[in-house]
């Protein structure tokens, strides 16, 4: 795992804070092969997600901002629990402290993806600005 006082942190170090969230990996806990490898096939479409619903663009997954890291786990956490059997419960609390979407709040509406928006909120995007000639 990264020291913490990287700037950036890996998608290795991503999928074992995911993994503590949920529950499956405890302290001092070696990590199952096989939940490493769900999660890290998962990551790449979660990524192009909060891409598309324009919360953050992680272009790199081995070099993650780390003041989003513990938002990313957490948004991570909530779109893979089912597969680790969480309970109903249990799995409306992690999806609605990452991307939101159950129990009444709006998919986006969670509170890591609303932490990682003021984040990003007046950064610049790179995009073309459009205008109107009159």
């Amino acid at each position: 795992m990264a020291l913490v006082s990287q700037p950036y942190r890996t998608s290795n170090d991503l999928i074992l804070e995911t993994l503590a969230n949920i529950g499956v990996l405890a302290a001092g806990q070696t990590v199952s092969p096989e939940d490493f490898a769900y999660v890290e096939n998962r990551l790449d479409a979660i990524f192009r997600k909060l891409g598309a619903l324009e919360i953050v663009y992680a272009a790199d997954p081995d070099n993650i901002p780390g003041e989003w890291f513990i938002d990313l786990a957490a948004i991570v956490a909530g779109e893979c629990a089912a597969k680790f059997g969480a309970s109903a419960d249990y799995l409306a609390t992690l999806v609605n402290a990452g991307l939101g979407g159950a129990a009444g709040v709006p998919v986006g509406g969670g509170t890591a993806a609303r932490s990682l928006k003021i984040m990003m909120r007046g950064r610049p995007t790179g995009e073309p600005q459009r205008t109107a000639s009159f």
